[in-house]
């Protein structure tokens, strides 16, 4: 993949800021997968210290560049919607680290209840919030320190941003092209912020 793939311009105004998707700085395959270690170890962290279930907050941006300032929009609304929901459902939050890196926004939150709940608080704001398809919100069990999987509830694989076939078979075959992706990202940005693309 070369820089003249994604070097796009997505943007739009909210508020008076601009905001974009290529204004960051693009990174390796090599930087991408050492990032997916630090993560790891980073949710082992977290749950020795902290004994309870946790977030694992990500963003499904495609390319090389995850630390744009459209990034940074996401990962703080996917923070807001967060707090949101564990008020809602009372679930008390107990530890909450950011990580803001050139790999990307991530965040790690620890919340006292049990892993089963705190998932399906997760999945209800992967399905109902309007950018919930941006984000990727893994809940790992203190116990196995493994992701529990959406279909322990019986709820299907996340399905394509642009068609409805399964998200990662649409990623591992590349079928849909970036310019693509971050059109449908825009659009949901778009309809969220009630804003106009430039």
């Amino acid at each position: 993949m070369t820089l003249s793939d994604v070097m796009l311009f997505i943007s739009f105004t909210m508020n008076n800021i601009l905001i974009k998707f290529d204004d960051g700085t693009p990174i390796t395959l090599e930087q991408m997968l050492l990032a997916k270690e630090r993560r790891v170890q980073n949710q082992q962290n977290a749950i020795n210290l902290y004994h309870y279930p946790l977030i694992s907050l990500s963003l499904v941006i495609p390319g090389p560049i995850k630390n744009s300032s459209g990034a940074n929009r996401l990962f703080k609304e996917a923070i807001t919607a967060i707090h949101k929901a564990l008020s809602k459902n009372a679930i008390p939050l107990v530890h909450e680290s950011h990580f803001h890196n050139i790999t990307g926004y991530e965040a790690i939150i620890s919340a006292k209840c049990s892993a089963d709940t705190l998932k399906q608080c997760c999945i209800d704001i992967e399905d109902n919030h309007p950018l919930g398809r941006l984000w990727d919100i893994d809940v790992i069990d203190p116990i196995t320190q493994q992701s529990i999987s959406r279909a322990k509830f019986d709820h299907p694989s996340r399905q394509c941003l642009i068609c409805q076939d399964i998200a990662k078979i649409c990623s591992r075959s590349k079928k849909h092209t970036i310019d693509e992706i971050f059109s449908a990202i825009e659009n949901k940005m778009k309809d969220y912020f009630g804003v106009s693309v430039r």
